[in-house]
């Protein structure tokens, strides 16, 4: 993987999100309809089978009984039915990592958009889930270490910016807003 630019904690190579270091905690957007069916969420569907069961077995538990967070912004307020506007932190699985030989990650889910495809969320509802949900994100992560005790080494996608349609930069001046050092990660042919 090849470095290409540093912005404040963020640092943007080109690779493979997946070649990650072991430990790693892989950060990207989802739905809240517990489905990761296309885009870079259905390779983590694919590497990942027993952490997408933990993610879609937390969406139903909104839909089965929904909850609701009120959301204060400059616009007014709006109601969120939950997850949305949060961040789910998926340990490793066992079962994603012991019969084969990859490594042991972490999964951060950010409920960035309500649902999907044509139901996506409208851009300034998804970039304000996206400072809700990492602000949720920094406060789980701050009682969370891996198993040497040492903080999560946190690697990302360009998340929001591939099926949810927003603009990468609009999303990393959020992430860079936080101060999480996080290293972003691009695939080679973008």
């Amino acid at each position: 993987m090849e470095p290409r630019s540093t912005t404040g904690g963020l640092l943007e190579i080109q690779g493979s999100l997946f070649d990650a270091p072991e430990g790693a905690a892989l950060i990207h957007a989802c739905n809240c309809r517990g489905t990761w069916g296309k885009g870079i969420a259905r390779v983590f569907r694919s590497n990942y089978p027993a952490a997408y069961e933990v993610y879609r077995s937390h969406c139903r538990q909104f839909s089965s009984k929904p909850r609701y967070n009120t959301i204060t912004t400059s616009d007014g307020t709006r109601k969120a039915q939950l997850p949305e506007g949060t961040a789910l932190i998926i340990p490793p699985q066992k079962r994603d990592y012991e019969n084969d030989r990859r490594k042991r990650h972490w999964i951060i889910c950010l409920f960035t958009s309500r649902g999907l495809g044509r139901m996506v969320s409208p851009e300034d509802i998804v970039l304000e889930n996206t400072e809700l949900a990492i602000a949720d994100m920094k406060r789980q992560l701050d009682h969370i270490e891996d198993q040497e005790g040492r903080l999560l080494d946190l690697w990302s996608c360009r998340f929001n910016s591939g099926l949810f349609g927003v603009e990468w930069a609009r999303s990393r001046e959020i992430l860079e807003k936080s101060g999480l050092d996080v290293t972003v990660v691009t695939p080679a042919d973008d």
